[in-house]
């Protein structure tokens, strides 16, 4: 079974070049990211450099101080 790990911030640089690490090692990455210091071109980035891996990464736009948003993104993913 495929593990799933929620990455904060993972437009940022540093959240992408995990993102990256965690997408080649096996894994589904989810990041929640509300874009204030990051872009989407930077997801955009990280799949395209995952390669076959990259359908593996989910992107949600929120905030994590924003409640609704948060049980939002946890009940589309497992």
């Amino acid at each position: 079974m495929v593990q799933k790990i929620l990455v904060s911030g993972g437009a940022g640089y540093i959240g992408s070049h995990t993102v990256l690490q965690l997408l080649l090692g096996g894994y589904e990455a989810v990041v929640i990211d509300n874009l204030d210091n990051s872009s989407v071109v930077a997801i955009d980035r990280v799949k395209e450099l995952a390669g076959e891996h990259g359908h593996k990464l989910s992107f949600h736009k929120g905030d994590l101080r924003d409640k609704p948003a948060l049980e939002k993104l946890f009940a589309s993913e497992k």
